[in-house]
């Protein structure tokens, strides 16, 4: 048999160990406990009691089938292992969770300026505000972890005094996250008192001299080779070139991780064996290597993890055993929660275990299967790997990045070769640089290396739809892993035909809507969701405007919620934050044509959203008329120039629309009130739709100003429980008085206008 036939062979099941099963029932307790705990420190009432008594309930319902049932008696060992780990999973997180009341309690009673914040890790910056993970100490006893932000760096270690504000995380998204990572609170310095970085120890301190050499912050090739070799991406990621990753779906090969560890392990390796020690002392020394390896970059917890792993491989095959992935894979997990329950929640250790546990069972498998359809097999391993990991990890980059990257597999096959000779060289060359001679000259290979990976970035990114928005939260991101784990209990033997036709059915599936909302939208607008702001979404065929952003990245989403692909032009009406301040985020995520604002008001424009490459900057004045589609938008305020920094300044446009017998006219107001209202309404006349200026507040409107435009519905923008108690009273009375329908995002969510034969049609978010 030739050896292309031995590899073309179909591979068996994988054997799934009985450690699975004490992992799982582990994760399940763990979470239920952990969630049950965050919601007493959200100041949320906490989930009944019961709920809890179902972890030794199943328990017990696994002891009592292991005991009893005969016809389970095969699955005797697995059924002990789920009950253990579910016992075990609820004494260690239930331990964490009142440790954390306790210390959050301590917390509640304290000054910040009386406590000692000790910094762990490498910060994340955003907007040139450094956040960290920091131990909290009062009089050297240990309360626990918080997160503190200031706008200062400060080194892993380094303990710190500071005048700040404590307080609870917002019960949202963001704040249960960080809860459930195990940071109590959040503290907002105001003034730094005073930051001993001490001496560290030899590893961090050739890390810091190391970073120092590299200087990330001044050059993303710099920065590519600081994630790659030290484990510090917190410039890459505040630079432009970070997103690319996120858009070419090679994030993960940035964070250090087993494909890390084993080409530095090669490199270990290669040294070890040009000395005359024995086996066994080789394999000692690589695995404290490449613990110290994990440590010097940080110990992230996919680092932690592929070096257990590593060990507990190498330990078995020092006592002749068979080596198996995937049990050392669910050793380690357990392992990893049985010491720190909270890891369950770090989203690099959720990204590590799934993409492992998806490599190791099907990688195999998908290799054969594009062999049948006669991929190369050299090329069939690369793909099968990145779709494998990729797929697998969908329920979580999904929900946190609300993007899917098309272009992964063939973006992984070109730079991961790139990336994984970049850190090859720099764990050789760049330590040349702490040489005085040699500074400049050890990085000469390292970055010219970088900057190949970032032109294939570059490259890549630039695709047309190389990367689709998806709704966070969106089930289907679930049918996926539900898929394979159906193809492992099945397992069936692939065959070309099907195969191609499966593959033709799914991309059709995937194709179809995403051509229609991109090119075949029908004619609407909506009022966007997000939150104490405003964000208008109009859009017909292939043509999309967007009037105003919002206030942050809340705008991205309800883009995305709607199948928004790309943006032809930008409104913003005028510069508050509430209008603009999700602007960058959008340019960020989406392709944007252009951006228009009222005359003379470009000069007061935020330098956030100038200069952006590709985009193009317009001011448009009263009577100019743009045209989205079907849709022509006029410019009806401001009559003069303006500088766009007051509410008296929003750019009103009157939507209208009129095709096959449809009809619409509606008026965006921005922030405008009534003493700008009163100058252009007689020339606007009747409407169909009002969007209410300025959230609806007690002076946008008045029955006067209703009369005369006689509109249909009106529409207020405004978040909930805002401190403006926006909409008004006096607004929703007026509205009523005057005889037309009142809807608010606070209680509809996204609320859509279509024209129709009849006049127009409204659909909402929530009913």
């Amino acid at each position: 048999m030739s050896v292309s036939e031995c590899e073309h062979v179909m591979p068996p099941r994988p054997l799934m160990p009985w450690t699975m099963a004490l992992c799982s029932g582990l994760c399940a307790s763990c979470g239920l406990v952990l969630n049950v705990a965050a919601d007493l420190l959200l100041g949320e009432r906490a989930a009944p009691v019961t709920l809890l008594m179902a972890i030794p309930v199943a328990a017990a319902a696994c002891i009592v089938l292991a005991r009893f049932c005969m016809r389970l008696v095969r699955w005797r060992r697995w059924l002990y292992a789920a009950a253990l780990g579910l016992l075990a999973g609820a004494v260690v997180s239930a331990g964490w969770a009142i440790g954390a009341l306790r210390a959050s309690t301590a917390l509640d009673n304290r000054a910040a300026s009386s406590l000692e914040f000790v910094v762990q890790g490498d910060p994340s910056i955003n907007d040139g505000t450094y956040s960290y993970t920091c131990d909290s100490y009062a009089g050297g006893k240990r309360l626990g972890e918080i997160r503190l932000s200031c706008d200062r760096e400060l080194g892993a270690g380094s303990h710190v005094h500071a005048v700040g504000r404590i307080s609870r995380f917002e019960n949202d998204a963001y704040g249960r996250s960080r809860v459930l990572r195990g940071e109590l609170r959040k503290v907002k310095v105001i003034r730094l008192v005073s930051v001993d970085e001490g001496f560290p120890g030899p590893l961090p301190w050739l890390r810091n001299e190391l970073l120092a050499a590299i200087v990330p912050e001044i050059d993303p090739a710099r920065s590519l080779i600081a994630g790659v070799v030290c484990g510090r991406s917190s410039e890459l990621r505040a630079q432009p070139a970070g997103d690319l990753f996120s858009v070419t779906g090679t994030a993960h090969l940035i964070a250090v991780s087993g494909s890390h560890l084993a080409i530095v392990g090669f490199v270990i390796e290669s040294a070890l064996q040009k000395t005359r020690l024995s086996r066994g002392l080789q394999r000692g020394l690589l695995v404290l290597a490449l613990a110290a390896y994990a440590v010097f970059t940080g110990a992230s917890p996919s680092a932690v993890r592929a070096c257990c792993m590593v060990a507990v491989t190498l330990v078995v095959n020092g006592a002749g055993r068979r080596r198996h992935g995937l049990s050392a894979l669910f050793l380690t997990m357990t392992i990893f929660m049985l010491l720190r329950p909270t890891v369950l929640f770090e989203m690099g250790f959720q990204l590590s275990c799934a993409s492992v546990f998806a490599i190791l069972c099907f990688c195999p498998y998908a290799t054969y299967a594009l062999g049948e359809l006669s991929v190369p097999s050299g090329v069939a391993s690369i793909l099968s790997v990145t779709l494998c990991s990729q797929l697998a990890t969908l329920p979580v980059t999904i929900p946190a990045f609300g993007m899917f990257s098309l272009i992964a597999p063939l973006a992984n096959a070109v730079i991961g070769p790139v990336i994984s000779v970049l850190l090859a060289s720099s764990v050789v060359l760049v330590p040349c640089s702490l040489v005085p001679l040699l500074r400049h000259g050890a990085l000469v290979v390292p970055m010219a290396i970088a900057r190949c990976a970032l032109f294939f970035e570059q490259l890549f990114a630039a695709v047309p739809g190389a990367s689709v928005s998806v709704p966070p939260d969106t089930p289907l991101v679930y049918v996926v892993p539900f898929s394979l784990v159906v193809l492992l209990v099945l397992w069936p033997r692939p065959s070309a035909r099907p195969m191609a036709v499966g593959l033709l059915c799914l991309m059709l599936a995937a194709g179809v809507p995403y051509v229609y909302w991109d090119r075949c939208a029908p004619p609407s607008v909506t009022v966007l969701d997000v939150g104490q702001a405003d964000a208008i979404l109009v859009r017909q065929g292939g043509a999309v405007a967007l009037v105003d952003c919002g206030l942050d990245a809340r705008v991205v989403s309800a883009l995305v919620r709607n199948n928004v692909h790309h943006i032809d032009a930008v409104f913003v009406t005028h510069w508050d934050e509430d209008h603009w301040g999700g602007l960058p985020d959008v340019l960020d995520r989406f392709s944007v044509g252009s951006i228009a604002v009222a005359a003379d008001a470009l000069g007061s424009a935020p330098a956030e959203v100038l200069n952006r490459p590709g985009v193009t900057y317009r001011q448009v004045a009263r009577g100019d008329t743009v045209d989205i589609g079907a849709f022509r938008a006029r410019v009806m305020w401001p009559f003069d120039t303006v500088d766009g920094e007051g509410n008296e300044d929003s750019l009103v446009l009157l939507l209208s629309y009129a095709q096959e017998g449809k009809s619409l006219r509606m008026l965006l107001t921005g922030d405008a009130e009534l003493d700008q209202e009163c100058e252009f309404v007689q020339e606007v006349g009747d409407i169909d739709v009002l969007k209410l200026g300025h959230h609806g507040s007690k002076v946008s409107v008045d029955t006067d100003l209703l009369e005369t435009l006689k509109p249909e519905l009106s529409i207020a923008s405004a978040g909930e429980g805002n401190r403006y108690g926006h909409p008004s009273d006096a607004c929703i009375d007026a509205v009523g008085d005057a005889g037309g329908a009142f809807a608010c995002t606070i209680e509809r969510g996204d609320i859509t206008v279509s024209p129709t034969a009849a006049g127009f049609a409204m659909r909402c978010q929530r009913p």
